[in-house]
């Protein structure tokens, strides 16, 4: 149970081990996962043994993964490395066929599957599809999206039939002006749209989720304006609002461009003209939240999006079989490797040292606008 601290996970233990229930957050948002199975019950208490005495073979597999169903994107936001072009992937969208396949492997031990990477996720045909796929098999949704290929009622309700269970809508300004100063390419009114569909598709089938929130990235350019797009997310009924620091192309020669000027709204700390990260990390998302990327390719963090450390590519090796019942392959194979094990295995979660640490550490600041989070959030 490596969401959360320690303490914390000592505490949810029983429910999870009687109960088969776990509570949790992902990205500020509560969770729920009930009808816990046992097989994934002992996979979160294998997690938990990894988090408290870790060995040079990891006991448990990923209770949650994150899948990215394309690194397409219609917008232009610089410090992207799709959206400003600067990306050495290929690009392309993740076949519904490798999808199910990857949840196969995993879905006894799954818990939760994030959908989104470098790309605009909606841009997937087969996104609902997915949903679904992992609903009927009590695998909990998360998406992030720009908004602007969800604009009727009609998209939403596919969205919400699914069973998707948190989105969160970029909307990085309360006018267009303050809005493009990042979101280049993007309209605000698509984005508050979405959002506003969204809403309305709850309340046409009477449901809590998605639950839904409105995310803004702090930048230079609206820093001014986070007050009003908190109250924007109360106008429009969404159940939070949150903003993040600027990540992604940390070494862009622009980066400074985009800094907010508050401290606090920033991701790292500066000495002279060094920029530091905030704090070291003992990074846990190699065991805990590993990405597939829309191709197949396995990585430990995200933020791997150039392909720095790959682990294998899950998609060509669906069919080399790994393990009990030829199950455990692509998806598999890596976690049930020795830690300390060359080449295609991954290193234990310590301090990760290949150049995409120097992304780290994420954080956000999240506030709901009322305390309507509190009152669903029972009913995940």
């Amino acid at each position: 149970m490596t969401w959360m601290g320690v303490q914390d996970a000592l505490a949810r233990s029983p429910e999870v081990a009687f109960r088969g229930r776990l509570r949790f957050s992902f990205d500020a948002m509560p969770l729920v996962a009930d009808g816990l199975s046992l097989s994934k019950r002992l996979n979160l208490m294998r997690c938990g043994v990894d988090a408290l005495l870790p060995a040079g073979r990891a006991f448990g597999l990923p209770p949650a993964i994150q899948i990215e169903p394309t690194n397409v994107c219609n917008l232009r936001c610089p410090l992207c490395p799709t959206g400003s072009g600067s990306s050495r992937r290929k690009s392309g969208f993740m076949p519904l066929g490798t999808f199910r396949q990857i949840i196969r492997e995993l879905e006894d031990a799954l818990v939760s599957v994030i959908l989104y990477g470098w790309g605009e996720p909606f841009l997937n045909r087969d996104l609902a599809q997915m949903i679904r796929h992992c609903s009927e098999r009590g695998i909990l949704t998360a998406t992030s999206t720009n908004g602007h290929f969800l604009q009727s009622v009609e998209q939403a309700l596919r969205v919400v039939d699914a069973g998707l269970r948190a989105i969160v809508i970029a909307v990085d300004g309360s006018s267009q002006q303050t809005y493009e100063v990042y979101r280049k390419s993007g309209s605000v009114q698509k984005a508050q749209r979405c959002a506003a569909m969204i809403e309305e598709a709850k309340a046409r089938r009477n449901s809590p989720i998605p639950y839904t929130n409105l995310r803004a990235v702090a930048t230079r350019g609206n820093e001014q304006d986070l007050a009003n797009l908190e109250q924007l997310a109360r106008e429009m009924g969404v159940n939070m609002f949150s903003f993040k620091s600027l990540g992604g192309l940390s070494q862009a020669e622009d980066l400074e461009d985009y800094m907010p000027l508050d401290p606090h709204l920033r991701r790292y700390e500066y000495r002279g003209q060094v920029r530091q990260r905030k704090a070291s990390v003992q990074c846990p998302y190699p065991f805990r939240q590993p990405t597939v990327f829309w191709d197949g390719t396995i990585v430990g963090c995200e933020f791997d999006y150039d392909l720095e450390a790959p682990w294998g590519d899950s998609a060509s090796s669906l069919s080399t079989g790994y393990g009990t019942a030829g199950r455990r392959s692509g998806c598999v194979a890596p976690f049930a490797a020795d830690r300390d094990a060359p080449a295609s295995a991954p290193a234990a979660p310590t301090r990760i040292a290949p150049p995409i640490a120097a992304c780290c550490t994420a954080w956000s600041c999240a506030r709901p606008p009322d305390d309507r989070h509190e009152e669903l959030g029972g009913d995940f």
